[in-house]
C-alpha cells in the first residue's frame, strides 16, 4: 500500500491499521516489558500495511498507546519534516484523532528512529523506538533457541569477546548504534538504533522508553529511574561518538550529536528541531550542556596501546568451597542406557556376554556401574576401544550426556557433598567455567574458530567475571606462551592455525580459570605423530607443574602411559580392570587388557 493510499484509508474511516484484539495484545506485551526490564517480549499481530521504511514496530506501539488526548512527535533520522515523519505523524493523528507537534516539550509519545531527542524527556513522556535489530546476541549467535539460553543463563561472554576483539583491531571500540548495556544489572540489550552519544540518555531517565521490532514482533522496554550500563572493560573507558574541534555550522553548538552537514560543509546538529530553537533563542542551552555526556568526550590518552597505567586486578573465578575430600572428583556408579528400559536393559549385556545390546528390550547399554575418583595432582586414564563407553562416562561428568544412573562429585561444590547430576542444567553449566574444563578431540568444539587465540580465552576469563581488558590481553598471552604458540599469532583466528596449534590453543583456554578438574577427551587423536607427540610432551609438563585432578580418555595405551598415573579398562561399558598405568602396562590380568597393550607394543 502506498502512502498516499493508506492516507485515504485512514481518512475514509476504514478501521484497518490496528484492530483492537492487536492493540490490546501489544499493550499486554508493553506491561510484561516494563516489569522485566530490557527482556524481549513477543506479540501477536498481523502486518501493518504501511510503506517500506515506515518501522512498523514502533508504529505499532504507538497506535496501540495513543489517545485522543495525547500529542504526538516523529521523528526521522532526526527530521521532523522529512516524508516519512510527515506522512506517519499526520497518519497516527487522523486514525487516532490525538493533536501533532514538532515540539519535543510539546509531545506526550515521540516516536523516533535513530535518535533520542535533544531536549530532557520527562516523566509524563513515552519514547518509542523502531528496532531494526533487537537480539544483541544475533552478532555472536546465529541460533534463536541458544540466544534465548544465553538471555535466561545471564550467559554474555561472547558480547564481551566481541568488545575484546573490536579492541585488538582497532584500539577502540567502533561500535556505535545498537551499543549492548545492562539494563536493571540484568538482560544485556541492544540499544538500536541510537548512536553510543544517546545511551547515557537512557540511564536512571525519567521518562518510559519502548523499542519495538516490527519484523520480529517483539517489544522491549526500559522504565524511568532503571539503570542503564554500557559494557565496558575496568580499563577502557565507554566513549560517544565526537569529532575534534567540531560545531554545528548552524548554531554553532558543540554539546549536541552532529552529523555531517553535507553541502554546507563541516557538521550539523541531527535533531534538526532543537538546532532551529537554539537559533531561534527559544532552547535552554545552560540545561542541555549539563546532561550532555561531554565527560565521556573520547580522550586519546586513555587508548589501548597508549595507557600506561596498570590495569585493576581482575575479578576473579568464583571462591572453591573449602573441602576435607582427599579426591577433587568423585563418580559413583555411573550408567547410561539408549533406549527404553533403564536399569532393566542391562541384564544379559556387558564382557561376558559379549554385546551391549539388551535382549530384553534393544536399548544399548553405553556404559554402568563405573566408579572412580581423582585426587589433585593425580592423572586417571579411561581406555578401551572406540564403543567401550568411556567418552559416554566422560559426557555423564559434564553434563553433554544425561546419567541414567549414578552420581558425580567435585569436591569444590558443596564440599563435595552435592551430587552435581542433581543440579539444574544452567548451574552446570557454570560449573564449566571455574570448576571443571573440558579439551575436546575436535577443537572446533571447544573454540570459535572465527575468534582470535586470544579472544578464545577472554571468552573464558570474561564468563568467570574478569572485566580488565589488559589484564585479560597479559593472562592470554602467558598462556599462549606456556602453550608454546608464537605470540604474533595472538589476534589471529584460530581458524587460520594447523590442527596442533588448535588444541594447544585449547588447553591454554581450558587452564585459563585454573580449575580443579580437567577433562581429556581423545586428545591427540587426528593429529599427525610429531604434532601429537608435541602435544603429550606439552600436557605432561602442564600437569606436572599444575595441582589439577585430570581425567584422560583414550583408546591409544601410548597416550595413557604418558600421562596418567591410575587406569581404568573399560570393554562394553564395563570397567573389567583399573590399578596403577605402570602395573596394568606391564603386567595386565584381564585378557581384553592384555589385547590392548600387546596391541600398542606392536
Amino acid at each position: 500500500m502506498t502512502v498516499t493510499a493508506t492516507l485515504a484509508s485512514v481518512h475514509a474511516g476504514a478501521p484497518g491499521l490496528l484492530d483492537e484484539g492487536a492493540k490490546r495484545e501489544i499493550r499486554r506485551a508493553v506491561l510484561t516489558a516494563i516489569c522485566v526490564p530490557g527482556y524481549q517480549v513477543p506479540f501477536g499481530s498481523r502486518e501493518m500495511p504501511v510503506a517500506r521504511g515506515w518501522g512498523s514496530g514502533g508504529l505499532q506501539i504507538t497506535l496501540a498507546l495513543v489517545g485522543a488526548d495525547d500529542t504526538v512527535k516523529v521523528i526521522d533520522q532526526g527530521d521532523d519534516d522529512g516524508v516519512n515523519a510527515t506522512n506517519l505523524r499526520r497518519l497516527v493523528s487522523a486514525s487516532t484523532g490525538c493533536a501533532e507537534t514538532a515540539d519535543t516539550r510539546d509531545a506526550s509519545i515521540v516516536q523516533t528512529r535513530h535518535r533520542v531527542p535533544e531536549d530532557w524527556l520527562g516523566g509524563d513522556q513515552t519514547l518509542v523506538l523502531q528496532v531494526p535489530v533487537p537480539e544483541p546476541l544475533r552478532g555472536v549467535q546465529k541460533s534463536v533457541r541458544e540466544c534465548g539460553r544465553m538471555h535466561a543463563e545471564n550467559d554474555y561472554a561472547m558480547i564481551w569477546v566481541s568488545l575484546y576483539e573490536d579492541l585488538v583491531r582497532n584500539g577502540l571500540i567502533t561500535q556505535s548504534t545498537g551499543y549492548p548495556v545492562f539494563v536493571g544489572g540484568r538482560y544485556v540489550m541492544a540499544t538500536t538504533p541510537i548512536p553510543r552519544w544517546d545511551v547515557p540518555r537512557l540511564h536512571q531517565a525519567e521518562h518510559l522508553s519502548l523499542f519495538g521490532a516490527g519484523r520480529e514482533k517483539k517489544i522491549y522496554a526500559v522504565p524511568p529511574h532503571t539503570d542503564v550500563e554500557p559494557l565496558t572493560f575496568d580499563d577502557v573507558p565507554f566513549e560517544v561518538e565526537y569529532a575534534p574541534g567540531s560545531s554545528c555550522a548552524r548554531c554553532g553548538r558543540d554539546d549536541a550529536f552532529l552529523v555531517e552537514a553535507g553541502p554546507l560543509g563541516g557538521y550539523a546538529c541531527s535533531d534538526t528541531e532543537w538546532c532551529a530553537r537554539v537559533r531561534d533563542g527559544d532552547a535552554d542551552v545552560a540545561a542541555h550542556r549539563e546532561w550532555s555526556p561531554l565527560a565521556l568526550l573520547p580522550d586519546p590518552s586513555r587508548r589501548v596501546g597508549v595507557t600506561t597505567s596498570e590495569a585493576p586486578a581482575p575479578v576473579t573465578e568464583r571462591e572453591r568451597v573449602a573441602s576435607e575430600q582427599e579426591w577433587a572428583l568423585k563418580v559413583d556408579g555411573i550408567g547410561k542406557v539408549h533406549g527404553l528400559g533403564g536399569a532393566a536393559a542391562v541384564a544379559g549385556t556387558g564382557p561376558e556376554y559379549r554385546t551391549a545390546i539388551s535382549p530384553a528390550t534393544g536399548a544399548v547399554v553405553a556404559a554402568w556401574d563405573v566408579s572412580f575418583d581423582v585426587a589433585p595432582g593425580e592423572a586417571l586414564g579411561l581406555i578401551g576401544e572406540s564403543g567401550s563407553g568411556k567418552s559416554t562416562v566422560l559426557g555423564c561428568v559434564t553434563g553433554d550426556v544425561t546419567a541414567t544412573e549414578g552420581r558425580v562429585y567435585l569436591s569444590g561444590v558443596d564440599g563435595g557433598r552435592t551430587d552435581i547430576l542433581t543440579l539444574s542444567g544452567t548451574e552446570r553449566r557454570r560449573l564449566r567455567v571455574d570448576q571443571l574444563a573440558v579439551v575436546h578431540q575436535d577443537p572446533s568444539a571447544g573454540l570459535d574458530l572465527g575468534v582470535s587465540a586470544g579472544g578464545n580465552i577472554a571468552e573464558r576469563l570474561t564468563a568467570a567475571g574478569w572485566r580488565g581488558y589488559h589484564a585479560m590481553r597479559r593472562k592470554a598471552a602467558e598462556l599462549l606462551d606456556r602453550v608454546e604458540v608464537p605470540l604474533s599469532r595472538m589476534d589471529d583466528p584460530v581458524a587460520t592455525f594447523s590442527g596442533g596449534m588448535r588444541q594447544r590453543v585449547q588447553i591454554a583456554k581450558a587452564l585459563a580459570t585454573e580449575p580443579p578438574v580437567l577433562l581429556l577427551d581423545e586428545p591427540t587423536t587426528g593429529l599427525d605423530a610429531s604434532v601429537a607427540a608435541g602435544v603429550l610432551d606439552l600436557l605432561r609438563g602442564l600437569l606436572a607443574e599444575r595441582d589439577v585432578a585430570a581425567v584422560v580418555v583414550s583408546h591409544d595405551f601410548a597416550v595413557i602411559e604418558t600421562l596418567t598415573d591410575r587406569s581404568c579398562v573399560m570393554q562394553l561399558g564395563r570397567m573389567v580392570e583399573q590399578g596403577l598405568t605402570d602395573q596394568l602396562v606391564h603386567d595386565p590380568h584381564h585378557p581384553y587388557t592384555q589385547r590392548l597393550v600387546a596391541a600398542a607394543r606392536r
